[in-house]
């Protein structure tokens, strides 16, 4: 255990696990493509055993991790997430947000950042999964995550839409509130939070704290989208209402710092 409190250590372990992280995404990639290319299976049952496949990567990977002591993982209440038609959304503090949900989150269509499509095997995993890229803005995003809700599919988004800016603090876009209300679904709050943190926006890998990190997930009591707003008003009202009361759900488990209460 003192091995893993040195800062060298784990600067090391750091390094071999963003190359690991490469090596698994060329890997998994390639593989998928050529078995889901040959195999004659409906395009539904492609998505669910690629996600399938990604979950057992990132549980591999995140156990990798814990072995080399880079970091701790605690979930809590985790029992609640995987449920049919369920929007989830969770802030971003860290780099490593969708890798920790996915290694829980099997059968979920995940938005995801366009930008991983600068990675080839990454975006061909992404493409393989089915999940939603948010360039699709707008209209198009709200409308394809939706049915999907709709559907019975469980979907993951991060209302910010990227990593968190602490200089400037949570700002969730409405992106997830408009889905919540053109879906009319139950949404699942999931704080995630990083002591220290490490691997957030703007700061290089090789930033390493001064202890071992410990990520912790807490999924928070579902809630559904039409007890929350006045179902009277305006939907781009509602929207804005909605918006507000998901950021303040999360925000107020954090001090004005950034840091987990």
């Amino acid at each position: 255990m003192r091995l893993f409190e040195s800062k060298l250590w784990r600067l090391i372990g750091t390094a071999v696990s963003f190359t690991l992280f490469g090596c698994m995404a060329v890997v998994i990639s390639i593989s998928l493509a050529i078995a889901l290319t040959i195999a004659p299976i409906k395009k539904k049952v492609k998505h669910n055993v690629t996600r399938h496949c990604i979950m057992l990567a990132a549980r591999f990977y995140l156990g990798c991790l814990r072995g080399l002591g880079v970091l701790q993982i605690k979930f809590e209440n985790m029992h609640l997430i995987n449920q049919p038609g369920t929007l989830i959304i969770a802030n971003h503090p860290t780099l490593l947000d969708a890798v920790l949900l996915m290694s829980v989150m099997p059968h979920a269509n995940f938005v995801i950042k366009a930008s991983v499509s600068d990675n080839p095997f990454i975006s061909i995993i992404v493409s393989l999964a089915g999940y939603i890229p948010n360039n699709e803005t707008g209209i198009a995003l709200v409308k394809r995550a939706s049915s999907a809700l709709k559907n019975g599919e469980t979907v993951m988004i991060f209302p910010e839409g990227t990593r968190t800016d602490f200089t400037q603090g949570m700002n969730f876009k409405r992106s997830a509130a408009n889905i919540a209300i053109q879906a009319d679904c139950l949404i699942l709050p999931i704080i995630i939070s990083c002591e220290p943190i490490t691997l957030r926006k703007h700061e290089p890998w090789y930033s390493i704290p001064s202890r071992r990190p410990l990520f912790h997930l807490r999924a928070l009591t579902p809630v559904h989208a039409k007890d929350c707003i006045d179902v009277t008003k305006p939907l781009g009202t509602q929207a804005r209402e909605l918006n507000a009361f998901l950021q303040n759900q999360i925000a107020k488990s954090f001090n004005d710092n950034g840091k987990p209460l």
